[in-house]
């Protein structure tokens, strides 16, 4: 009887799609608090100046802001109101709907903080001091999405996490059958070989190798997979290049590396043996 080769093929593609999987939900659990302190650090905090004030006593305003250390420096940015008025005009695309409504805009500075210091906590008594000041309006900034940007996240991750787990159970016996379907045309040949006196060591050695080169190979293909979608996100969300961490990525690959010949070498090792437990009449 002639050794018939066994595709491998759907094998490889489905270890790749698990090992991607895998790989993605480790690396966004790496860079879990980066994200977090990311979009920490977008959210605007607004203080609105009284009408009418002098450059000089704007410039002391921003100068005061510029001091505090947990202020972002370079994300200062005074916006007059006439600039204000420009951008609604074009984003509204409709002149006539400020008409009405002239005296509503103010001067207003613009900055970020360090995430350390956003919570509504410190923003609140940061805002009673500002509010002490003849000069400024008021002090504005989106408390729900302060409060809740972690805890968001945090209930992402758990999401994903159970999914991910859904996924894997999925896969690997996903993966389980088609390997088992591979070797399938060639279970006779692991029975014949083991009745005329071959241990099962030497029966399985071949095969394992095999699974063990294809679990390499799918985990080059996950991780060039990995590779291309954060080059993609990079490209369409240019600041999450601030989270790239060459460590942690060099790690996450190779732990797929490892993952995937265990996973395409053990369920290889038990699909032979399988065969070689069972009677001949099984085989059939």
């Amino acid at each position: 009887m002639s050794r018939t080769k066994p595709t491998y093929f759907y094998a490889i593609i489905s270890v790749a799609l698990v090992l991607f999987i895998v790989g993605f939900f480790m690396l966004t659990t790496l860079h879990a608090r980066k994200l977090v302190t990311l979009f920490k650090e977008k959210i605007d905090i607004w203080l609105e100046l009284k009408p009418d004030l002098a450059e000089e006593d704007i410039a002391r305003i921003v100068g005061n802001i510029r001091q505090k250390p947990f202020v972002k420096k370079e994300s200062i940015t005074f916006i007059t109101r006439e600039q204000a008025t420009a951008t609604m005009k074009e984003d509204l695309g409709d002149e006539s709907m400020l008409e009405d409504a002239p005296d509503l805009l103010r001067d207003v500075i613009r900055f970020n903080i360090t995430s350390e210091s956003l919570n509504d906590e410190n923003l609140a008594q940061w805002r009673e001091e500002l509010r002490q000041d003849t000069l400024v309006s008021d002090l504005y900034y989106e408390a729900s999405n302060i409060g809740n940007v972690s805890k968001n996240i945090q209930n992402m991750g758990l999401l994903a996490l159970g999914l991910v787990i859904l996924l894997i159970f999925a896969a690997v016996t996903l993966i389980h059958n088609t390997i088992r379907l591979a070797l399938f045309s060639n279970r006779f040949i692991i029975k014949n070989q083991e009745l005329v006196g071959a241990s099962w060591t030497f029966i399985s050695q071949p095969y394992i190798r095999r699974g063990i080169l294809n679990g390499f190979w799918s985990a080059l293909l996950a991780i060039a997979a990995l590779i291309g979608i954060l080059v993609w996100i990079e490209h369409q969300i240019p600041d999450i290049a601030q989270l790239r961490d060459l460590d942690s990525m060099l790690m996450v690959f190779v732990g797929i590396i490892v993952l995937g010949v265990l996973i395409s070498g053990l369920s290889t090792w038990f699909v032979v043996n399988k065969f070689l437990r069972m009677r001949i009449d099984d085989l059939y």
